[in-house]
């Protein structure tokens, strides 16, 4: 009973983490709208959208990564799939952040293709990704074979 309380705990604080994620961004360009000249916070709120899914992602992981930190193993970092998965998954969901705050004349690669499928979820997923493989890259040291120790 007590292991089904703390997944039930879990999944609903869960569900409403994301749904008022999801809803605070709306809210304050709601707001914006009447007020009209707020940049910075307009700003503000495409840095949150776009950092939400990474929290997300790190949350999925979160239970797990508890429970292998209380094992008190040696920690290595899995270089290899930061790199070749949480790299391009950041570069994808923050390249609105990336190209609004760059000067235009700062070539970004694929941003062309990324900013016509803005409305798609490809950067929520990409962040989703991010944030979880950011915990996951985090493994025993025995089993690494590219890694430094932490």
């Amino acid at each position: 009973m007590k292991r089904f309380l703390l997944y039930f705990i879990s999944t609903v604080t869960f569900i409403v983490l994301v749904f008022w994620g999801y809803k605070l961004p709306e809210m304050v360009r709601e707001e914006l709208m009447f007020e009209g000249n707020s940049e910075v916070l307009y700003f503000l709120v495409v840095i949150f959208t776009f950092l939400y899914p990474t929290l997300i992602g790190i949350l999925i992981r979160l239970p797990k990564f508890i429970k292998e930190v209380k094992e008190k193993r040696k920690w290595a970092i899995d270089w290899v799939k930061l790199c070749a998965i949480g790299i391009p998954t950041l570069y994808v969901s923050q390249i609105i952040v990336l190209y609004s705050s760059l000067p235009h004349s700062v070539p970004l690669p694929f941003s062309g293709a990324l900013m016509r499928n803005i409305e798609s979820p490809l950067s929520t997923i990409a962040g989703i990704i991010f944030g979880y493989i950011v915990l996951d890259s985090l493994k025993e040291k025995k089993r690494m074979i590219f890694s430094t120790t932490i």
